[in-house]
């Protein structure tokens, strides 16, 4: 008997192949289902290739630097400490061959997903377009990630400026340089390039630097920041970029005042805009300039288009859009549906000391007028930050009045490990107590938690 024919050239369709599109593709493979996934430009999308991987790399590298340069205060001695930034972005360039993006094709035909080389746009909800040949599938997830957000300053263009993607590629470090923007990304490149000799100015037009977390880290983070030679310069606004001799001139306002500052290179670090040049309209699904409008199953407003990942939100984080992903695809394939709940989701900023915080802040709870109680402890007080010599961090929880966890924030050497057993509290409903009464090996930075935990009252 012959094969019926197939009434669309695909099961699923994927427009993406980071951590949004990728998870959800493998998932539909074992399900038995026909994939392909279009990818304009790196396979396995910004995380691996120009974000997460690539900037960590850089930061350990900044890390054993200020290691060792404090060395002697252990009783350690070197002569002619130095480093070479070519060998330092070979060292990057290696862990980025390490995660297999290069071979991704590959890998992904091996599995009998099908890819597709190009930018896909939507004809109808059924259809795209990729390189002028049209495609058909039954099921879409839309996984086109973000862009950079290009404020208008003038000049800006004219003179010259680079982001993170020509930033980790850097062979040789400008003497100066004035980044603009103080989210997760402006901070850690700011922490990269003064830890290894760069004099940065960093602006950000809120009043604090990763303002949307509690104010106490923002603060301490401005504070090291300073005390690190880094020139911070909060609730700012850059007007113009100028050229004077081998300088790029920075204009901007603060507290009504104008000022300059000349340098050698300039980092745009403003934030990020959704990838909707899709054709969304001809295939019936609703966005804002925010992103893609989905509900709490990832279904958009066209029954058969899903979405995960940056272009959807809340989050910009890998691990968000992996998670989109895996709800996705089981949505889109399983008559019983599951959704997404973001009240437990860990940010991390990799400075260091590092930053992290999972649920709400005090802000946050204090504006929806939430009866909350809160503690904070210094990490100075434990055993590890005694034998670390590592004194600037604190650990803060944020609970109902009947104790159960709701945020927390850590400042502190490997805050993002710290914070898991805080996210995995507040995701299952534990008390503080339930934390504090557990126990927590000596001397290790997770004391911390346990000493805030057992404050709540």
């Amino acid at each position: 008997m012959a094969q019926k024919p197939r009434k669309y050239d695909y099961d699923l369709i994927i427009i993406g192949s980071g951590a949004g599109g990728g998870v959800a593709a493998h998932i539909a493979t074992r399900k038995g289902k026909h994939v392909a996934i279009v990818e304009g430009e790196s396979l396995g999308g910004e995380c691996p290739n120009f974000g997460c991987v690539p900037t960590k790399a850089l930061l350990k590298a900044a890390e054993v630097y200020r290691t060792a340069k404090e060395g002697k205060q252990y009783g350690l001695t070197y002569k002619d400490l130095g480093f070479d930034y070519k060998k330092i972005k070979s060292w990057k360039d290696l862990t980025v061959k390490h995660t297999g993006t290069s071979e991704g094709e590959g890998a992904f035909s091996a599995e009998g997903i099908a890819v597709i080389k190009g930018y896909g746009r939507f004809i109808s909800k059924h259809e795209i377009t990729v390189n002028r040949r049209r495609y058909t599938a039954r099921n879409f997830l839309i996984a086109s990630g973000t862009k950079d957000f290009i404020p208008p300053i003038e000049g800006l263009d004219k003179y010259g400026y680079i982001t993170y993607k020509k930033a980790i590629d850097l062979t040789e470090l400008p003497k100066s340089i004035f980044v603009i923007g103080g989210g997760a990304i402006g901070c850690e490149f700011s922490y990269l390039f003064n830890s290894f000799g760069v004099k940065v100015t960093q602006a950000e037009f809120s009043p604090h630097l990763i303002g949307r977390e509690d104010v106490e880290a923002s603060q301490l983070l401005e504070a090291l920041f300073e005390r690190d030679g880094i020139r911070v310069l909060t609730g700012t606004e850059v007007i113009k970029i100028s050229k004077r001799g081998n300088k790029k001139v920075v204009h901007y306002r603060r507290n009504g005042t104008v000022g300059t500052v000349g340098v050698d290179e300039i980092m745009l670090a403003a934030g990020k805009r959704p990838n909707l040049d899709l054709g969304l309209d001809n295939a019936g699904v609703k966005y804002s300039r925010h992103g893609i409008i989905a509900k709490d199953t990832m279904q958009t407003s066209a029954a058969n288009i899903y979405a995960a990942g940056d272009v959807v939100g809340p989050y910009a984080f890998t691990h968000m859009a992996s998670y989109q992903s895996r709800i996705a695809a089981h949505n889109m394939f399983s008559r019983d549906k599951i959704v997404a709940n973001y009240h437990a989701v860990p940010r991390c900023v990799y400075t260091n000391p590092e930053i992290a915080a999972v649920g709400m802040t005090e802000h946050e709870a204090r504006i929806q007028k939430l009866s909350i109680k809160t503690n904070a402890i210094p990490t100075s007080i434990i055993g590890r930050a005694n034998t670390s010599n590592e004194n600037s961090g604190f650990v803060k929880v944020i609970t109902t009045k009947s104790g159960v966890l709701i945020g927390a924030t850590v400042v502190a050497p490997r805050a993002g490990e710290m914070m898991q057993e805080l996210a995995l509290a507040i995701q299952n409903g534990l008390k503080a107590e339930d934390v504090a009464a557990t126990i927590h090996a000596f001397p290790t930075w997770s004391e911390a938690v346990r000493i805030a935990c057992a404050g709540i009252k």
